[in-house]
């Protein structure tokens, strides 16, 4: 079984920015490090309602545009690219709730320092993670591995599927594999992917 709360301790940062500056960022304590050039190339990205995910080394990265603001949120390589993407979506949600953003965002001399005490947000959502329920984790078999190999998937990425079963293709250990989920968290089959690009 899977740990969440250790997997969310590979958390790197998690940035809220407009295509001109960062207007809220959190990292753990322990943290010294930049992330200017990788969230550079988020803001790069036109498309609304979209996850991005970008493999950079020993970091991933997920990103998404919505309305005036890029989420983007960052880990090393042990945490999925879905379980960033339900962290993303509970930061938006909890952000906007908080926030009258654009309202704040339409003068001109607002200071970033208005949204510090979001970290204290950050903090609970990551805190009470597993009692928020976004995931699902569902057991997959992996012909590759010949093991059978955890998957977390976001539950609004099955829930607000327009046909199922839902496809997810599962990239682990250098190979993929595709996955079909249907509405009950269910996998009813799985398939090698041959990798190209």
């Amino acid at each position: 079984m899977l740990n969440i709360k250790k997997i969310l301790d590979n958390l790197e940062f998690i940035n809220i920015s407009t295509d001109e500056f960062t207007i809220f960022e959190w990292k753990p304590t322990r943290s010294y490090k930049s992330f200017i050039l990788d969230l550079n190339v988020c803001k790069q990205n036109p498309m609304s309602d979209i996850f991005f995910h970008m493999d950079k080394g020993n970091l991933k990265i997920v990103h998404i545009r919505k309305e005036n603001l890029i989420y983007s949120a960052g880990s090393n390589i042990e945490m999925q690219f879905q379980l960033l993407e339900a962290i993303i979506e509970e930061v938006s949600i909890e952000f906007n709730k908080k926030y009258a953003v654009d309202y704040i965002l339409s003068y001109e001399n607002f200071s970033p320092g208005t949204f510090n005490k979001f970290e204290v947000e950050i903090d609970n959502i990551l805190a009470n993670f597993e009692a928020l329920d976004l995931i699902k984790v569902i057991n997959i078999p992996c012909m590759v591995c010949n093991a059978i190999k955890p998957l977390i998937v976001k539950k609004s990425f099955i829930k607000n599927a327009e046909s199922y079963p839902v496809p997810i293709v599962y990239t682990h250990d250098g190979h993929a594999v595709l996955c079909f989920i249907d509405k009950n968290f269910d996998v009813r089959g799985v398939e090698l992917v041959h990798i190209t690009g």
